[in-house]
């Protein structure tokens, strides 16, 4: 590499005249001095267009250096997750960059990146150390590349403020997470009302080519060796009914991440009853 030249050698390349009298060879010279063909001719080059600047490497130093946030920015950074926290949603990077692109007074003509974010937030403590998580890298990503092409399926349990107990079922896209029915029932999980919220959802957004949910009798009795009623009314608008393995929650792990996320909305904003 030619940054590792001395200006020594890059003084003896640029002064090098092969026609001078028991002059050296191009390669012997670059043999005798250690040096590649192609570092001896970047060297001459370049001494030809800027002169004695050849003696000394380029600066490294990147064409655009990373640009610097003052307190005022992260403060703001800061108060978002804090407000984003205390209304019940995700207060993650991207949704932290989400709210600071539509704030008419962020501090700031350039949003940071939400890597940025992430690393401005850590540089002041306002990051939830999370040691046992699996990065990102060692996972094989689930998703379908186009809308319509899955629907995920899921169920839990909520308490209510007066003691009742609900059953939620959670709808969502497998592409693009969007949520197509979330709907809260009194009774437990059963399939008349799992094939209700799926008979809302595709009366407004039509039917997908396929659901997945887990082994649930509610849901899914394809691997108890009979067809459920969620089957049936699928299968009549064209929808091939699928389920995870069994003790793979893994699979559904679109769904089982969008119920921490209902969760923690619905304890910050505590309801009495399902209405």
């Amino acid at each position: 590499m030619t940054n590792s030249l001395t200006p020594q050698i890059r003084a003896a390349i640029i002064n090098y005249d092969p026609t001078q009298p028991n002059a050296l060879s191009v390669t012997e010279f670059c043999r005798a001095h250690k040096i590649s063909r192609s570092a001896f001719y970047k060297i001459r080059t370049r001494s030809q267009q800027e002169s004695t600047a050849a003696l000394h490497p380029r600066s490294r130093a990147p064409k655009q250096p990373a640009r610097r946030y003052g307190r005022q920015v992260v403060n703001e950074l800061v108060r978002i997750r804090k407000q984003l926290k205390a209304d019940g949603w995700d207060y993650g990077p991207r949704t932290i960059y989400y709210e600071a692109a539509i704030s008419e007074t962020f501090p700031a003509t350039t949003i940071p990146s939400p890597a940025t974010i992430a690393c401005l937030l850590a540089s002041v403590g306002h990051v939830d150390a999370s040691p046992k998580k699996r990065p990102k890298s060692s996972y094989i990503p689930f998703v379908r590349a186009t809308a319509m092409s899955l629907w995920q399926l899921d169920a839990f349990e909520y308490d209510l403020t007066d003691g009742q107990t609900v059953t939620i079922y959670q709808l969502l896209d497998d592409s693009t997470r969007f949520d197509v029915g979330t709907t809260a029932h009194i009774r437990a999980e059963n399939s008349t009302d799992a094939k209700s919220v799926l008979a809302d959802a595709i009366a407004v957004h039509g039917a997908p080519q396929e659901v997945l949910s887990d082994n649930s009798s509610a849901f899914n009795q394809l691997r108890q060796g009979t067809i459920g009623a969620v089957e049936v009314f699928l299968a009549s608008h064209g929808t091939m009914p699928i389920s995870g393995l069994p003790g793979k929650p893994t699979t559904q792990g679109k769904n089982e991440r969008s119920h921490q996320t209902l969760v923690r909305f619905l304890d910050a904003n505590r309801a009495a009853t399902v209405e």
